[in-house]
């Protein structure tokens, strides 16, 4: 009676030929296998993030969490709303059945919360997303070398448009302690004396700082909009806006170029510095993410100002590799034994070698 060895080494070929058709198998599906940290879930959960307002927490609770609440509590297949307020700020959490259509649930709750957004203060930046992995960063760079409003400015105009066309990237959002902004500080003792309120100084600036169309000419056959555009790039420019009465803004209050107000520090090395955090798309791979975006941070260094650096501070691509270092030395070590296994027309005699091998490996 044949033992096992002998039928595999009387039917090499097909042996062989397995090995080699599951080999391909195993390399080309860890090749084009997503590479994360985290497994691809879809959490039944949907987030509203409202922000950007000076109110304290009790107007921001009656203002603008109770409003979006309200709305949001006649989507389909909602089962728990849950929020938290602070000064400036709310975060709504709302959680669906298990077997909700995710993707139909988003669009319902943006569609609900667009429709009580005229409602809510004007100044308030609401944003509205899926719980996935995807959304935590997969990749933070400092930039660092310079004050906190121009490094902050590089990163938000210049290297922030540039990281968002990679393939794979899902957003990058750029934090700074300073940002730039025109500070303007009215008197009341001159406002009352022209009996003028902080609203009517707000509108006359927000009415001659915008862009808007005017009017049509047509001539050649073509019609060409005329566009008044009026926006303001210095404090003298919005010095010179006309308040009323001939009135300028200059004459009841003092403009000058300052900062938001601090919030947060950004620092790097005990340093002033600007964050980018880098998300990925769903089902992105990690690994080519985070290649892409280093050439390119190499390639955008040498554009940047004397003594500005970007340095990367989180690789989650180093987590990645760390976890896949030992599938690939297990396959290497697997693919080794298979060679000295396989006995390439040896002589009867020489068998017993082969056999001898083969039970090592195993």
């Amino acid at each position: 009676m044949k033992s096992l060895f002998d039928l595999l080494a009387a039917q090499r070929r097909f042996v062989y030929l397995v090995v080699a058709l599951l080999s391909a198998g195993g390399i080309y599906a860890a090749l084009n296998l997503p590479s994360a940290i985290y497994p691809e879930l879809a959490f039944p959960r949907v987030i509203v993030v409202a922000q950007g307002s000076s109110l304290g927490a009790r107007q921001m609770l009656f203002t603008v969490t109770r409003p979006i609440e309200e709305a949001v509590s006649i989507v389909p297949g909602l089962t728990r709303v849950r929020s938290r307020t602070i000064r400036g700020g709310t975060e709504i959490s709302i959680t669906f059945s298990d077997n909700t259509d995710m993707t139909y649930a988003l669009q319902q709750v943006q569609a609900r919360v667009n429709q009580v957004r005229t409602s809510l203060p004007a100044e308030i930046a609401i944003e509205v997303e899926r719980m996935t992995p995807s959304l935590f960063p997969i990749l933070s760079y400092n930039l660092e070398g310079g004050d906190p409003a121009t490094l902050y400015d590089i990163a938000r105009y210049q290297l922030k448009p540039l990281i968002s066309r990679v393939p794979g990237v899902g957003r990058v959002d750029v934090q700074g302690s300073d940002v730039r902004e025109i500070e303007v500080i009215a008197d009341p003792a001159r406002l009352a004396a022209q009996r003028l309120t902080y609203d009517d100084l707000a509108n006359a600036i927000r009415e001659a700082t915008g862009v808007s169309a005017i009017g049509r000419l047509p001539q050649d056959y073509k019609q060409y909009l005329i566009v008044a555009a009026q926006e303001a790039r210095t404090p003298e420019d919005i010095a010179a806006i006309v308040v009323a009465h001939g009135l300028r803004v200059r004459d009841v209050a003092t403009v000058t170029l300052g900062t938001e107000d601090h919030v947060r520090i950004i620092a790097g090395d005990g340093k002033p510095a600007a964050l980018l955090n880098i998300t990925r798309q769903p089902g992105g791979n990690t690994l080519a993410i985070v290649d892409s975006v280093a050439n390119l941070a190499a390639s955008v260094s040498k554009t940047l100002p004397p003594g500005v650096k970007l340095k990367a501070v989180y690789d989650q691509g180093a987590l990645v590799r760390d976890a896949m270092e030992p599938f690939w030395r297990s396959s290497s070590f697997c693919c080794s034994c298979t060679t000295r296994a396989s006995p390439r027309s040896a002589p009867r005699r020489s068998r017993s070698r082969s056999r001898s091998a083969f039970s090592r490996c195993i």
